[in-house]
């Protein structure tokens, strides 16, 4: 399998012109700096925006004041944010500048992963041209890179759902941002729930409002919005064009599959357009590195760039990981091989090819097993759209799919929420150190029945709670706690 010309292409080209993001309902949604015309033109035919509609700053003046009557206004907001369009890194400054966030509260942007929330922390205390862990940081698992002065934090949902276990009203923050919340993992749908319950709280005991923003680039709309009952908003991004090639058939051996279109990419392409890649998990991205750099060690004095290339996934330590995110040096090429965890938040510059295998890791439970298993799954329509705009983040790009376009038509269009797929016993627990009962929690996407009840029955078992009223056993955990 190779990529060749596309008179001669074993893949199928579509979208020449643009990237078409996926379809989906925008209830009361408000586009800024739009005609009425162009509303209607993305309506019809899903337009992408092209570049030089999109200004340096990306949220400009106009869309500024916009966003802020609308935060202003309402409790809570759902952002649906474009690729490009400054969500995640620009809207917290905004607020803060603004005046939103208070003079003490902080503003809580969370992330599904680690890498990104690390990442995304420093890109924005460059901005503000401050050290990193004062008025801006990050906070993720054994790593707390904040003080006194943090306004701006960056954790992962999992830091923030701990965090509401010794404070359920969350009283450190102004304003919580939900950002990336169509991944809808565990921690993601509990934090849901948990946000929405400390707002209320704090209503009731007539204490300082919590702004909540819900954002992401691909979402359900109408679920969140009905959710949350709340008004939905859209921001219009910076993405580039972004040709698309599809297999003409179906590929036995993905990885090998996107490792000889990689090198054939790496042949025919002009030095520092550097290639990404999406496998499923750390032994198979090991793996194809300890190929790709043989192949590379072999390509050495026939005349193409040189080649460096990086591992990315979530076990990785964090400075191996932003390893791969520094510019390759001039002449050269990075080849950058990874699991889902690049697929959202995170800009890695030079980026001009996508490879998408169309594959993911996914955790399944077994309840004949009573365990959980990452399976390889397909990725959803929303899934493969956010690892095509991994191209167009700085200039126009290529993704190229090693499935065909009918395969792509026959996926789902959201992924399955974890919660419905996965053991609920650390859930429970989790919700009950809150002072929740997951039986009564209000999710966005109920869990099955018999799920919940296998969870209940393992703690009980484990001698974690004490009878069916769900009362915390804090003594027989207590051994656990660190």
């Amino acid at each position: 399998m190779g990529v060749h010309d596309n008179a001669d292409s074993k893949y199928i080209v579509i979208g020449n012109s643009s990237f078409s993001k996926l379809a989906s309902k925008r209830p009361t949604t408000v586009v800024f700096n739009e005609s009425s015309s162009k509303i209607q033109k993305y309506e019809d035919n899903q337009q992408n925006i092209q570049a030089e509609n999109a200004d340096k700053g990306n949220v400009n003046l106009q869309q500024q004041r916009k966003l802020l009557e609308e935060i202003r206004r309402n409790s809570t907001l759902i952002i649906i944010g474009e690729t490009g369009s400054g969500k995640t890194t620009q809207i917290p400054q905004l607020l803060l500048s603004s005046g939103i966030a208070g003079t003490s509260g902080c503003i809580g942007i969370t992330q599904p992963r680690r890498v990104a929330a690390v990442s995304v922390a420093r890109r924005v205390a460059l901005e503000q041209g401050v050290e990193t862990g004062k008025l801006v940081g990050y906070c993720v698992r054994f790593e707390d890179v904040t003080s006194s002065q943090t306004r701006i934090k960056y954790l992962t949902d999992g830091m923030m759902v701990r965090e509401a276990m010794t404070d359920e009203i969350l009283s450190d923050y102004s304003v919580v941002i939900l950002d990336e919340a169509h991944e809808r993992s565990v921690q993601t749908d509990v934090l849901l729930g948990v946000a929405r319950r400390a707002q209320n709280l704090r209503k009731l005991k007539n204490l300082p409002p919590l702004k909540l923003l819900v954002m992401s680039a691909t979402m359900d709309v109408d679920k969140f919005s009905k959710y949350f009952q709340a008004p939905a908003l859209y921001l219009e991004g910076r993405q580039h064009p972004v040709k698309i090639y599809h297999a003409v058939k179906s590929q036995e051996d993905y990885a090998f599959s996107a490792l000889v279109t990689a090198f054939q990419i790496h042949r025919d392409s002009p030095a520092n357009e550097d290639i990404l890649v999406f496998l499923t998990g750390q032994e198979e991205i090991e793996a194809a590195v300890l190929s790709a750099r043989q192949v590379a060690k072999q390509l050495d004095g026939q005349g193409y760039p040189p080649l460096k290339v990086f591992p990315l996934y979530s076990a990785l330590p964090t400075h191996q990981q932003l390893e791969a995110f520094k510019p390759s040096a001039p002449g050269m090429r990075k080849l950058i091989l990874s699991t889902n965890v690049a697929e959202t938040s995170v800009t890695i510059g030079g980026i001009r090819h996508v490879i998408d295998t169309g594959v993911v890791k996914a955790r399944t439970h077994q309840p004949t097993t009573g365990l959980d298993v990452l399976r390889v799954e397909k990725v959803s329509k929303a899934q493969a759209w956010q690892r095509t705009g991994r191209a167009g983040r700085e200039t126009a790009g290529k993704c190229y799919r090693t499935y065909t376009n009918e395969e792509f038509e026959r996926m789902k269009e959201m992924p399955v929420p974890e919660i419905q797929r996965c053991s609920l016993a650390g859930v429970a627990l989790q919700l009950l150190a809150i002072g929740v009962d997951i039986t009564t929690f209000d999710f966005m996407d109920k869990p099955p029945k018999e799920a919940v009840d296998v969870a209940v029955n393992c703690l009980e078992k484990l001698g974690a709670v004490k009878g069916k009223c769900l009362d915390l056993n804090r003594s027989s955990i207590s051994q656990f706690n660190p």
